[in-house]
């Protein structure tokens, strides 16, 4: 039996799918994310995230790094979980305290492989 994340509040996951089934997108071309909250044994659903992808992105002289807009986005988030991520995004979030996981497993695979793991725990203990 898996005890209880938190009592604090929810435990977010970000997760970046195109579709609503398979984790499909490239951290920094994500159209959206999945955000789902992990505090209770059963994971659940709580909103989808449109997303202003920020690779590929055309650079103006004003104006937030478009990458910094996708991380914004998912910075209350204790973990992303995409299809590919390149090592800006992952400092970026990781400088957040954020884990990424790179899969293309369904998203109800992942999520109930996160959910039957210690990792969530962990870094909500830590």
């Amino acid at each position: 039996m898996a005890l209880p994340l938190t009592d604090t509040g929810p435990i977010k996951v970000a997760i970046a799918t195109g579709n609503g089934v398979g984790i499909t997108d490239h951290f920094g071309y994500a159209l959206q994310f999945q955000i789902w909250d992990f505090s209770s044994d059963e994971p659940r659903l709580l909103e989808t995230r449109r997303n202003t992808p920020g690779c590929g992105a055309a650079r103006g002289g004003e104006g937030p790094d478009p990458l910094d807009l996708s991380v914004d986005l998912v910075a209350d988030c204790k973990a992303v979980i995409v299809a590919k991520i390149g090592e800006c995004g992952v400092n970026r979030l990781n400088a957040l305290g954020i884990l990424v996981f790179e899969t293309d497993d369904s998203v109800a695979t992942a999520v109930r492989e996160l959910a039957g793991s210690d990792l969530l725990r962990a870094r909500n203990a830590a």
